[in-house]
């Protein structure tokens, strides 16, 4: 994965930070320039959102992690990238079940937080809403139940690479070969990876395009593994004599 840097170890993983997050506070200076006076005011808003998605995100992969341990599965590292997080995993178990719920595993802990989050928020008489203005830590709460649901629904999107391909795959292998699944859903992440990415050009939002780019190649990824494990499965089929 390149570069990177270590930042802690947690339940016997290592964390590390991938060297293109360092991408994502270049990106919000350069964006912020423009607001004069106020622009040491909006980076620092920019900057607290994002610390804050990428501790929604550790939390995310930890769940792929340790819902993969309980089926002996061991989490080689997790990695904090500017676009998300990818715990690396000794392999994905080829029964349905068990991917399926490795897979649910990072968005159901996004939403077991946002629903504590929005439990304790209506308990103390505050709004579930974010305001249009920034009010400080006061706010905190609300921007960690938001970007909570946000990275819930989003990784639910049945696609490669989001979680909810491999969960897509998962139900379909219950019917299908293994390999038939993968590229199904695989077709389907590089045809969202297309269509955002035209949407991001037309919209002008080059920036987005890398994301789109980078779910195009994730997806290929997943399916040239899918063509290496299948071409290996039918060399070791024993031969009729």
């Amino acid at each position: 994965m390149g570069r990177r840097l270590k930042l802690m170890r947690i339940a016997e993983i290592d964390v590390y930070l991938h060297w293109t997050y360092w991408l994502a506070p270049l990106y919000i200076i350069y964006r912020t320039r423009l607001f004069g006076d106020q622009a040491w005011f909006v980076t620092g808003i920019l900057f607290f959102l994002l610390l804050n998605l990428s501790l929604c995100v550790l939390l995310h992969e930890l769940g792929h992690a340790l819902m993969a341990r309980r089926f002996g599965v061991t989490a080689k590292d997790i990695i904090i990238t500017p676009i998300g997080g990818l715990a690396r995993l000794e392999g994905m178990p080829r029964k349905p079940n068990q991917e399926f719920l490795i897979s649910l595993a990072g968005p159901a802990v996004n939403l077991m937080i946002a629903a504590l989050l929005g439990g304790g928020i209506y308990i103390a008489g505050g709004t579930l809403l974010p305001t249009i203005r920034f009010q400080g830590l006061s706010q905190l709460p609300v921007i960690m139940l938001w970007i909570n649901l946000v990275l819930f629904l989003f990784n639910l999107f049945p696609a490669f690479p989001m979680d909810g391909g491999r969960m897509l795959r998962s139900i379909l292998a219950r019917w299908m070969s293994y390999f038939r699944a993968t590229m199904i859903a695989g077709r389907l992440g590089q045809f969202s990876a297309l269509v955002f990415a035209i949407y991001a050009f037309l919209e002008n939002q080059y920036p987005l395009i890398l994301v789109g780019v980078f779910v195009f190649l994730a997806a290929q990824f997943e399916l040239n593994q899918a063509r290496v494990s299948q071409g290996n499965e039918i060399e070791n089929e024993p031969s009729e004599a």
